[in-house]
């Protein structure tokens, strides 16, 4: 109990300097504040005493460190939106050169058929469809017989000497050549003219 009536008496005693300080016009407090960056900012300072140069150079670096930020982000979007187009323009393209030996085989067997057939025309328009379909993915088939070899499109297997077809001209073609998006996917297997 004794511990407790000191440590009120000291309260009391605490508050009592506190009031006589305050009522004391004489004193003055000399006070000061410290912000998160340790500067030391004096209280007696008054707003109207802030260096203009400060705050407009400390305007600047935001401004500038705001605007960097900013274009840093509008590239990454850019990059993004760019990788995603790409992704889908090419994201068919495994699927598509699956279907290639697909459509290969359509014109095998049609090839030497009666064209007024039923089962003909019924594979034909199947063949149509699946070429249609096929080209608003992207597919675009290789110009290859009498063209000038052009060997980033097609693939030379044989080269004869011909009188009908100029030299560096394609005689024949073996398999067709298919681009993706203005990709090659498969060259043109070509008979190439010497």
């Amino acid at each position: 109990m004794d511990k407790e009536n000191k440590n009120d008496e000291n309260l009391i005693d605490d508050e009592d300097i506190i009031d006589e300080n305050l009522e004391n016009d004489e004193e003055f407090i000399d006070g000061e504040i410290v912000d998160d960056e340790d500067q030391i900012i004096d209280e007696s300072y008054e707003s109207s005493d802030l260096n203009d140069d400060v705050i407009e150079e400390d305007f600047n670096e935001f401004k500038d460190k705001y605007q960097r930020l900013l274009a840093d982000f509008t590239n990454y979007k850019q990059r993004e939106e760019a990788s995603k187009a790409d992704f889908k323009k090419y994201a068919v393209g495994n699927l598509v050169e699956k279907l290639l030996p697909v459509l290969d085989n359509f014109d095998r067997a049609l090839k030497d058929q009666d064209p007024e057939d039923g089962l003909v025309k019924g594979i034909v328009m199947t063949r149509d469809e699946m070429i249609r379909v096929l080209e608003k993915e992207g597919l675009e088939l290789i110009e290859s017989d009498g063209c000038l070899f052009d060997p980033n499109i097609h693939q030379a297997v044989l080269a004869e000497d011909s009188d009908k077809v100029e030299s560096d001209h394609i005689i024949e073609t073996f398999q067709k050549g298919y681009k993706l998006n203005n990709k090659v996917i498969r060259p043109a297997m070509v008979k190439v003219a010497k």
